[in-house]
């Protein structure tokens, strides 16, 4: 690992969630490392990298409507291969497809994306079933700053992943690097969320956003079964059919495999980590865990990037 006593500057996306946390975790490693939050497309220019924290992506989706031309100096600073790190929340801003329902994609148009995932809003569960699992570490960073905080260790040993309201990666395409997956139940809204899904995929529709609004039954006699799906759309609406036919003409056709469930228990193995260039997304908390080879990683791609571009 080479070490460089380059200054980095990395922006945190402040509009809702634990954006302090990520600050305190970066400034942590090096005193060569500052962090500074970002609210306004203008604060973008002079950062080296950008982290999107985890929160709650719909509330993050309605704030940051609220600031003109945010997303669009998102979606271009991300394209332009610029350093992102989306957590929980912030991975769902940077899918390109997201269901479960979310107020981050309208009309078929991710607010940010950048990432070719399908990611499940909510797989895990409710506030209430927050966790923590071992997750897969990350891989070892390419540079490190000198004089940095040593955060290796026993740099195999499992991530402490904390999963809040945790989404989770379904598919991922060609050019996505899987850097880590775990094998999990989905919640009872997610089942059924799954369910529809794998109808659609059957039926051969191009799933790029949707919504579930009811859950699972459970038998008088026990087990369970699938409730009736409904997506979420205004009945009124009667141009409905007419912006759907307009999303399939700006998405082309993907094709979707779904991670296989266990006829016991219905678990499956899914995604929790992915890369994609520069851009990185996991799908748990890392800022929360008491464990910083995640930031230390992301660092390492920052400070690689920045190398390249001088």
């Amino acid at each position: 690992m080479t070490t460089t006593n380059q200054s980095i500057t990395i922006g945190v996306l402040a509009l809702q969630g634990a954006f302090e946390e990520h600050q305190r975790s970066i400034e942590s490693l090096s005193p060569h490392l500052r962090t500074t939050q970002i609210r306004t497309p203008s604060q973008l220019a002079n950062i080296d990298g950008i982290i999107l924290p985890g929160g709650e992506s719909t509330a993050m989706g309605l704030i940051g409507d609220a600031t003109p031309g945010l997303w669009e100096a998102l979606r271009s600073y991300v394209s332009g291969g610029k350093p992102t790190w989306g957590t929980c929340a912030g991975m769902i801003l940077l899918a390109d497809r997201c269901v479960g329902t979310s107020a981050v994609i309208t009309k078929g148009q991710s607010l940010i994306g950048g990432v070719d995932i399908l990611v499940c809003r909510n797989y895990f569960g409710s506030q209430i079933s927050s966790f923590e699992m071992n997750t897969p570490p990350p891989p070892a960073p390419a540079l490190a700053l000198e004089g940095g905080r040593e955060v290796g260790g026993e740099r195999e040993r499992p991530f402490p992943g904390v999963f809040i309201r945790a989404p989770a990666i379904l598919t991922a395409g060609p050019d996505v690097e899987v850097l880590g997956k775990v094998v999990a139940v989905p919640c009872r809204a997610a089942a059924v969320v799954l369910q529809e899904l794998e109808r659609k995929i059957e039926a051969g529709e191009n799933v790029v956003q949707m919504g579930v609004v009811d859950a699972l039954e459970r038998k008088a006699g026990g087990g369970i079964s699938y409730a009736n799906v409904r997506l979420h759309k205004d009945v009124n609406n009667t141009n409905f059919e007419e912006e759907k036919k307009e999303v399939n003409v700006i998405h082309e056709r993907i094709s979707i495999d779904l991670p296989g469930a266990s006829d016991e228990t219905n678990a499956r193995e899914v995604i929790c980590a992915v890369r994609k260039g520069n851009i990185l997304c996991t799908a748990f908390h890392p800022e929360i865990a008491d464990d910083l080879r995640w930031h230390s990683y992301f660092v390492g791609l920052v400070m690689e990037a920045k190398q390249k571009a001088s």
